[in-house]
């Protein structure tokens, strides 16, 4: 049985859900590349708004992009 919270989400989900996505491998190995352009000017490069888009979505690819960020900072 669904939870009210678990349905929620869902619909949230659903909600920020686009037609043409990628997915985690796409994620990967398009996260460097975002994260340096990302930091570089401080704002949403162009050319990575799927990559943007797949944050909202991937609690998986979040937790690898913290990781990235950790990793770099030291």
């Amino acid at each position: 049985m669904i939870t009210p919270q678990e349905l929620q989400r869902l619909l949230e989900l659903l909600d920020v859900t686009h037609t043409d996505e990628i997915d985690c491998t796409e994620f990967l190995h398009r996260v460097a590349g975002y994260v340096e352009r990302l930091e570089a000017s401080g704002k949403l490069p162009p050319g990575y708004e799927d990559v943007a888009q797949h944050l909202e979505v991937c609690p998986e690819c979040n937790e690898e992009l913290e990781a990235l960020y950790r990793a770099l900072r030291g």
